[in-house]
């Protein structure tokens, strides 16, 4: 049996390959590094199964939202497109704000994690994602439901 893969999208190629080779070295999955929009989308083409089912080669997507000409939001919103709900998407950026966190809960991210971040969170994140199918769904609800907290400490903080 194969091991799932991540597809890990970044501008800044140091970060990219620094996070598919953590994930590279956990020994349960395989990575692929994306530097741009354009790199991530071909990789999904290239790892569409074709014969049964359907689906993709690719099990997660971990997304940088700055980047340029396409950022990480679009391009979740162009997966969300053309791979459907059950391709995972995780967001892992040094950029967040309400309308960022409306963004991605909106395209059924299963993680919003702030750069920086330790291995060890990242690595858990990614293992419990592939714990089942009920698990990544409660990953969605937890995501947004954290969302909905920090909309209401946003809100407070304008009051003042």
């Amino acid at each position: 049996m194969s091991k799932p893969i991540i597809l890990v999208v970044d501008d800044d190629k140091d970060v990219s390959d620094s996070i598919a080779e953590l994930i590279k070295s956990a020994g349960k999955y395989e990575s692929i590094a994306a530097y741009s929009a354009k790199e991530a989308l071909d990789h999904l083409t290239k790892n569409k199964v074709l014969l049964g089912i359907g689906g993709n080669r690719i099990k997660l997507v971990i997304l940088d939202i700055k980047m340029p000409e396409i950022n990480g939001l679009q391009l979740l919103e162009m997966i969300r497109q053309k791979y459907s709900d059950d391709l995972g998407a995780m967001m892992l950026t040094a950029y967040e704000d309400e309308e960022k966190w409306d963004k991605a809960t909106s395209g059924f991210v299963v993680g919003y994690i702030n750069k920086p971040y330790k291995d060890e969170d990242l690595l858990a994140t990614i293992d419990r994602y592939f714990n089942g199918l009920g698990e990544q769904g409660k990953m969605v609800i937890e995501t947004f439901e954290r969302h909905i907290d920090k909309r209401e400490a946003w809100k407070k903080d304008k009051g003042k």
